[in-house]
């Protein structure tokens, strides 16, 4: 939602936002729409959204794929539409072999932009019920999984890091102390 604009003093005008949330009654009938689509017509649908330029983008479509009814079913389709875009997308005729993987190149750098956007859409229903999602960086899971399988160690350098922590922030502190000591003598 955009924040409320307030009045300035002595009857300034102040800028308006020229963001606006686009009608939710036109959301809930395009989620209506797009649910009722089976996985190729919707990932045909989701292709064409996410080739699209950013200011082309239909603001009623990117509310839809993002709601929570569709938003896992998007996540699942995008995977795909990153592994086989042709698949989905329409491919010119004439295009030279350049220009189509410069094509490609930018597609799947918007499914994957799309997909992190719908991970953390995704994150956050499923946190309003309790649960936190785990995280997608492989070194974050491989971290989550090490603390699994040896919780002892884990622990040990989890308190002996904090250790270092708390030495550091006290340095910082002695640090600063002397800095405005030192600063207040001249």
């Amino acid at each position: 939602m955009a924040a409320p604009q307030q009045d300035a003093p002595e009857g300034k005008p102040t800028r308006r936002s020229r963001w606006t949330e686009p009608d939710p009654e036109a959301v809930a009938a395009k989620i209506d729409a797009l649910s009722a689509l089976t996985n190729r017509q919707l990932g045909t649908e989701l292709a064409s959204f996410v080739a699209a330029d950013e200011a082309d983008r239909d603001k009623v479509t990117a509310y839809a794929l993002r709601s929570p009814q569709l938003a896992q079913k998007a996540r699942r389709l995008l995977t795909d539409l990153v592994k086989q875009p042709d698949k989905y997308l329409p491919t010119p005729a004439d295009e030279p072999a350049n220009a189509r993987n410069r094509r490609l190149a930018q597609f799947r750098a918007r499914a994957e932009h799309e997909a992190q956007l719908l991970f953390t859409v995704w994150a956050g229903i499923v946190a309003r019920r309790g649960h936190l999602l785990p995280e997608p960086s492989p070194r974050s899971r491989a971290r989550r999984r090490l603390a699994d399988e040896f919780p002892q160690r884990f622990l040990e350098l989890k308190r002996e890091e904090e250790g270092f922590d708390v030495k550091r922030a006290e340095q910082r502190r002695k640090d600063r102390d002397a800095a405005q000591a030192g600063g207040a003598g001249h």
